[in-house]
């Protein structure tokens, strides 16, 4: 008994279509899919892909690590905060720093928090830097749990 009613000829045009679309749907996480906002206990918070600000007095490049924060509601924050420069497979990204930060936001507010560091010099040519974020929402003594990680774009740039 046959099961399978599609001829071998619809199935020859179905799985290309079929490839071409999971490789697209792939290609978002492939290229680094642009940062997004992300929501807990009435806050967002997003991690923005860093940016150059300056040159400091020594003449080497200053970056800074933008984060966005808003609550509908009167809240706490606790944002830990990761910073990342980006290596091709098979090495492993290298780890630059964490920082913390808290704030307290009344109802309908937003802030951004400005993080500035030094380029690292880890390697020749352009360095790939990113930052990783998540937080705690805190109202009336009582704090959520970590949200996940949120990763901001890549900077890619010139030593």
């Amino acid at each position: 008994m046959r099961t399978n009613t599609m001829s071998r000829r619809t199935r020859a045009r179905i799985v290309p279509v079929l490839a071409a679309t999971l490789a697209l749907a792939g290609a978002g996480v492939a290229l680094g899919a642009p940062a997004q906002a992300h929501t807990a206990y009435t806050c967002t918070v997003e991690p923005l892909k860093p940016v150059f600000s300056h040159f400091n007095s020594s003449g080497v490049k200053v970056l800074d690590y933008r984060i966005t924060a808003s609550c509908s509601g009167s809240r706490s924050l606790y944002i830990q905060q990761e910073r990342w420069e980006s290596d091709a497979w098979p090495n492993g990204d290298d780890y630059l720093g964490t920082s913390y930060f808290s704030k307290y936001l009344s109802a309908g507010t937003s802030t951004t928090i400005h993080n500035y560091r030094t380029l690292v010099d880890g390697e020749i040519g352009y360095e790939e830097v990113y930052q990783k974020i998540r937080f705690k929402v805190g109202s009336g003594g009582v704090w959520s749990g970590w949200t996940g990680w949120h990763t901001s774009s890549q900077l890619s740039i010139s030593n």
